[in-house]
């Protein structure tokens, strides 16, 4: 890869956050945007978008 996508998003005025520990669940969610930074935040991510069917 030419870049990182965590350096574009930055680049690109976007706002970055991560968790402080490696391998554990991180869930972000921008309006219709819900992403989840590992596969540990699955189930996060999962739960969040429960809440928005309900």
């Amino acid at each position: 890869m030419k870049f990182y996508p965590q350096t574009a998003l930055q680049q690109a005025g976007g706002k970055f956050s991560s968790n402080d520990e490696p391998f554990t669940p991180h869930v972000e969610t921008d309006r219709e945007l819900i992403t989840g930074q590992n596969p540990a935040s699955a189930n996060g991510v999962a739960d969040e978008q429960l809440k928005r069917l309900k």
